[in-house]
């Protein structure tokens, strides 16, 4: 699978542009400074817009070319991204690590997505947040970007009950526009979440 990212991201062109996310600029607002890692980052967008805010990010992706793309958006912008080759099903979660985790159309098969779930909140630090945009089953009608396979995408009940006991400052699911490079284009199906892991009592 790996190879298939690797190729998709050995263009010069930046598939899904090297704008952020419209969900990561909103919720950006909301963070305080600090540690942020970006899962799945592909190309960089997102990390290297955050580190545009003065937060340290770090971008794990499992195609090199990704992360090479990563660090010249960055070189682009003026800013540094830690970049760190990283396979979701096999990657190794450290203890309250990050004041948050940023995850973006990071779409896997669902054993992996489950375990990257109890990772992210493991490697949250108290207070922390996960910030997330992913395309929900319906994407399947939408046909503006995802996964083609119904298993690789989001039921948002499973959302909930996945981050239960977490602050829910955000969970938004229905329609949005994405321009995002040539590979997210139009009309999509989402679920967003912005979830705050409580401080321990």
């Amino acid at each position: 699978m790996g190879n298939q990212w690797d190729e998709r991201f050995s263009t010069d062109e930046y598939v899904y542009g090297k704008e952020p996310n419209a969900f990561v600029v909103e919720a950006a607002k909301q963070l305080p400074q600090g540690k942020i890692l970006c899962i799945a980052e592909g190309e960089g967008r997102n990390a290297v817009y955050l580190s545009t805010l003065d937060q340290h990010v770090t971008a794990w992706d499992f195609a090199k070319s990704g992360l090479e793309k990563t660090n010249r958006l960055a070189q682009e912008k003026g800013v540094q991204v830690t970049t760190e080759l990283r396979d979701l099903s096999e990657v190794e979660w450290q203890a309250e690590q990050w004041d948050a985790i940023v995850h973006i159309f990071g779409h896997l098969p669902k054993p992996v997505m489950e375990r990257t779930f109890a990772g992210v909140k493991k490697a949250l630090k108290p207070g922390g947040y996960y910030i997330s945009e992913l395309y929900t089953k319906e994407q399947l009608h939408y046909g503006t970007g995802g996964p083609k396979n119904e298993d690789m995408l989001t039921d948002p009940k499973e959302m909930l009950a996945q981050f239960e006991g977490y602050l829910i400052q955000h969970f938004f699911v229905g329609e949005v526009d994405r321009q995002e490079g040539i590979l997210h284009t139009g009309k999509a199906h989402i679920v967003q979440c912005l979830f705050q892991k409580r401080e321990e009592a």
